[in-house]
């Protein structure tokens, strides 16, 4: 035999244990991209069934301090986006990706929010400083269409999947009616400084509110005839006093005052005065 064909049929070799080895991994559970993914061996716990061969994709490692999240995080080339906290009141948080390997060092970062909400990163800050967020969570009870909760990062991804929550909750509570969200979006009156023109309608993500949810003398919502045309008074219990038509001749009016936030339903009615007259409801 020739040198030649002595190196040929040592390459034959070679390349018959390369094909085994790979068909080895892959009854493994090893594929190609095995650095990326490998499977591994997890507890599971159960005596009958000790282990479960599972990937290793999509584990997020070590575990954030505020725990796991509550919903499957979307992990693109190794990395997920997340919420970093920063100290700006005006820009609270930075949406950045990161590897999900140790997510950078994120995970020890108490105020940050992993992964990122669908919605997008809050455009105010609602922490409490241990991580958590209070938001207005929306019930099917129309008498209290909001329950105000406090969750951790790692839930509020739920929380954004609800379109009529509201994360974070107001400054001064949450509203005492049901809010129409459209689009991720909601219509507020933004209280000006002007006599004149006491009000600015416009409309804001719900998500954050664009930093509305802090704003002492904002209506949330806008009443569906419109904002006021006169500026409103606020007492130190965050109420307003409005006059209630009562459809009554003799008594066409109640004089009333309810929470600034959902009017407590009286922003869907027509015939209703916000805010009352500086001298009192009319009586006609």
């Amino acid at each position: 035999m020739n040198k030649f064909s002595k190196m040929t049929m040592k390459a034959a070799v070679v390349i018959q244990i390369l094909a085994l080895t790979l068909a080895a991994c892959a009854g493994a559970g090893v594929s190609a991209d095995n650095a990326a993914a490998p499977m591994i061996c997890r507890a599971t716990g159960d005596a009958a069934h000790p282990y479960e061969e599972v990937s290793a994709a999509n584990d997020i490692s070590p575990v954030p301090v505020n725990g796991c999240p509550a919903s499957a995080v979307t992990i693109v080339n190794g990395k997920i986006t997340i919420c970093h906290a920063t100290n700006s009141a005006t820009n609270p948080y930075n949406e950045i990706a990161v590897s999900v390997k140790g997510l950078d060092g994120h995970g020890v970062h108490t105020g940050d929010i992993i992964p990122a909400p669908e919605g997008g990163c809050p455009k105010s800050l609602g922490a409490t400083g241990n991580g958590m967020t209070k938001i207005c969570h929306a019930t099917d009870d129309a008498a209290n269409p909001y329950e105000e909760m406090t969750v951790n990062s790692a839930d509020l991804n739920d929380h954004n999947g609800h379109p009529n929550d509201i994360i974070p909750a107001l400054a001064n509570g949450c509203p005492a009616s049901l809010a129409a969200v459209s689009n991720g979006k909601v219509t507020i009156c933004h209280a000006t400084s002007s006599a004149t023109h006491p009000y600015n309608e416009i409309t804001v993500s719900v998500n954050g509110l664009n930093g509305h949810s802090k704003h002492e003398g904002d209506i949330f919502p806008a009443p569906e005839g419109g904002c006021p045309a006169s500026p409103v008074v606020i007492n130190s219990n965050d109420k307003i006093t409005i006059c209630h038509a009562t459809g009554s001749k003799k008594n066409p009016y109640n004089e009333i005052t309810v929470s600034v936030n959902g009017l407590n339903g009286h922003d869907k009615h027509q015939g209703d005065i916000i805010p009352a007259p500086a001298g009192g409801c009319p009586t006609k």
